[in-house]
């Protein structure tokens, strides 16, 4: 007899195993490609400002393709991928798209152009042909109604919409997260991107400040200033010794030319230090949603391989129980029926030989 330990997970399809498997490898050429074109739209250009939307355009994108390609449900992550395509070539075609890059957005948007074709033949050589159409014309609607007004692409649930779409309830649509190896293995590659993205955001944002200050440190700029500020006084201490009758125009003029140096200069310092706060906001916001997400994952996954592998005990111990209940019962036959059975066969042979006997 053969005993296996079996649970009841229920495996990803092999369409939604190869859809997971495309969708995340798409994201790193997709991730790869914005990175090199907004890197050689921020070297090419002499604007200060493009250059800087350069930077904060891949910082959007780029996360936000790690949002749509890293997904539970693999047909969700496609979907939501291929959208973010769309969406994408549709900004680039606006006047607001065109500014924020300024005379290089062609090369973006040709590089999107090619992404959205290269995502739309993933799913047309994953899917079968009725369930492209309709996830087709989900992916047109969806990006239609919802353009991106800003470079942080931020992204929606699609569950709900999707499933209405195809006419199913919510609970319907998503039959399996996977077996328990394929759960693990989700969660790896999730924690993996969200690694490399951190590492990634926090080096764009160094760039990013950088290319602000002009390469040169906050700190050594205002001391610089503060420098030029005491020469200025001094010289003018000089002169107001020699020749006090033009010490109030002077004094006027220097305070014409200095508080609009010492406004620009604060001001530049309390921009600075309010966009880095703001960034590292936002930064701890994406890192504190990024771990709820990864706890909560966790914790359900747990709760459902604990389960499942109860009841798979529960069954292996049924099993053996009416295994051993049988041996058992084997056992006593064995112990008591063979000798029974040896002692009758016995006693009728001996009784067939005294019967001749006592005849003669």
């Amino acid at each position: 007899m053969k005993l296996s330990f079996e649970s009841e997970e229920i495996p990803l399809e092999k369409t939604q195993l190869n859809t997971r498997i495309a969708v995340r490898s798409f994201q790193n050429d997709f991730s790869s490609a914005i990175i090199r074109v907004s890197d050689s739209i921020k070297n090419g250009s002499n604007d200060i400002e493009i250059k800087l939307n350069s930077i904060r355009f891949k910082k959007g994108l780029v996360a936000a393709s790690g949002k749509t390609a890293f997904q539970t449900v693999p047909e969700l992550s496609l979907v939501d991928t291929w959208i973010l395509c769309k969406q994408l070539v549709a900004v680039l075609q606006t006047e607001y798209g065109m500014k924020f890059l300024g005379p290089q957005n062609k090369l973006m948007l040709d590089t999107a152009n090619d992404l959205e074709l290269k995502i739309t033949h993933i799913a047309k050589s994953l899917l079968k042909k009725e369930r492209f159409a309709k996830l087709n014309s989900f992916v047109i609607k969806n990006a239609m109604e919802n353009p991106v007004k800003s470079f942080d692409f931020p992204r929606t649930n699609l569950l709900s919409p999707l499933s209405t779409h195809l006419g199913v309830a919510d609970t319907s649509y998503v039959k399996t997260i996977g077996s328990g190896a394929e759960v693990l293995s989700d969660i790896g590659d999730r924690i993996a991107i969200a690694k490399e993205q951190i590492t990634q955001q926090l080096s764009w944002e160094k760039e990013r400040l950088t290319i602000q200050w002009g390469d040169v440190d906050p700190s050594e700029e205002i001391l610089k200033r503060a420098d030029s500020l005491n020469i200025i006084l001094n010289k003018f201490a000089l002169l107001a010794q020699d020749s006090p009758e033009l010490l109030g125009a002077i004094s006027s003029n220097i305070r014409n030319e200095l508080m609009p140096l010492i406004y620009e200069l604060n001001g530049g310092l309390n921009s600075s230090i309010y966009k880095l706060a703001d960034e590292r906001v936002k930064m701890q916001l994406y890192l504190d949603e990024l771990q709820i997400k990864l706890v909560a994952d966790i914790n359900t996954t747990g709760e459902h391989m604990i389960e499942k592998t109860a009841t798979s005990i529960s069954t292996v111990i049924k099993e053996v129980a009416w295994i051993v209940i049988l041996g058992v019962v084997t056992l006593i036959l064995l112990l008591f029926g063979i000798p029974f059975m040896a002692g009758f066969y016995l006693a009728k042979a001996r009784f067939k030989n005294s019967a001749p006997t006592r005849n003669t």
